[in-house]
């Protein structure tokens, strides 16, 4: 079981590295590409911080610091103060993490395509 186990883990670091390399060819990374995919099924295309980060496997403030930083890097993202809770902090798909979503789209495909799932 333990090697069933271990064979799906390499795949999964195998098919992540393919990932992570692609996406940093584009000058980003995998996080980001994910980010937008997250906020893209979701209604208004926001998220508050803590529901992302629990959707990433990060913790809040690394959630935090990741739309930072795409807000200001990529423009992919917004941030947004909570109109019931000043406290709370949405993140917001922006028109041109829609676009960058929908070209990755895809290559992301073509690329998991070419996998041994």
């Amino acid at each position: 079981m333990f090697e069933e186990w271990l064979a799906m883990h390499q795949k999964h670091e195998q098919i992540k590295m393919k990932l992570e390399n692609f996406f940093l060819k584009q000058g980003v990374n995998l996080n980001t590409y994910t980010v937008c995919y997250i906020l893209k099924d979701q209604p208004n295309l926001e998220l508050r911080v803590t529901e992302l980060s629990q959707k990433l496997g990060l913790s809040t403030s690394a959630t935090s610091r990741l739309a930072t930083k795409m807000e200001a890097e990529t423009g992919f993202v917004r941030r947004e103060i909570c109109e019931e809770d000043n406290r709370a902090l949405y993140i917001v798909l922006t028109a041109e993490g829609k676009q960058f979503l929908e070209e990755g789209e895809l290559k992301v495909h073509e690329l998991l395509a070419h996998q041994d799932l």
